[in-house]
């Protein structure tokens, strides 16, 4: 487990943040977003509670929890380990958020308040400004959050659960590999067309925008070597 405190990382264990464990699940998300943490590696609780300046307790119910969302499997004699997916898996996530999307698309445009409207747009205008500033983590943070706000604005409670979980997945397995200017203004100005597909109250161009959008995000983090092969060794 390479845990340099690069990116800003480092300054995570002078946070003053209260140690409970959904904020815990947040900070070992930000070294998965920013690679300190990757597939396959093993979540050493010594090691993590030095990093996050958290102590065990909230570090292991954190780690029960990513477990319970398919993040962390237990393997014999190596304990807790980081499980992102691979190639095959991410693109049936892929796949399945596609599916999703269908459904949502519809929803959204037909039940979004202002207010949800509003919020999506912050999101993206924030974006574009942490993109200007090279904050690469902050824009990936705000990025899971134009997601997710979208998804919220079905205003359907257990399609949102669904897709929230696949979302986090994906946004783990894909954010590092939108770790450039250049990818992320391609983000945003897709970003931008998705929201004037939603002004316009279209649907079905909706979830084309969307699913179009998940899958060069996928198509990134492959060429990237983001995402490992079925071999477990990550493509060059």
């Amino acid at each position: 487990m390479a845990m340099s405190g690069n990116n800003g990382l480092s300054t995570l264990a002078e946070m003053q943040v209260t140690p409970f464990p959904e904020r815990v699940v947040e900070m070992i998300n930000d070294l998965i977003a920013t690679g300190e943490l990757r597939g396959g590696d093993r979540l050493t609780e010594k090691a993590l509670s030095d990093v996050l300046g958290v102590s065990r307790t909230p570090l292991r119910e954190a780690i029960k929890m990513l477990a319970a969302r398919g993040l962390v499997r237990t393997r014999p004699n190596a304990g807790a380990v980081l499980s992102l997916p691979d190639a095959r898996e991410a693109g049936e996530l892929v796949e399945v958020m596609g599916w999703l999307w269908d459904k949502m698309a519809v929803q959204v445009v037909e039940r979004i308040t202002q207010a949800q409207l509003a919020e999506i747009e912050r999101h993206h205008e924030e974006m574009g400004r942490l993109c200007e500033a090279g904050d690469m983590l902050g824009w990936a943070k705000i990025n899971r959050r134009f997601h997710e706000a979208i998804i919220e604005a079905s205003n359907n409670a257990v399609l949102c659960e669904i897709a929230m979980n696949l979302q986090m997945r994906i946004y783990l397995c894909f954010a590092i590999g939108q770790r450039t200017q250049e990818r992320q203004e391609r983000s945003n100005a897709e970003h931008g067309e998705i929201i004037d597909i939603i002004r316009a109250g279209d649907g079905a161009r909706l979830a084309q925008a969307l699913m179009q959008h998940t899958s060069r995000a996928f198509e990134t983090a492959y060429e990237t070597g983001v995402i490992q092969s079925e071999t477990g060794e990550e493509k060059r």
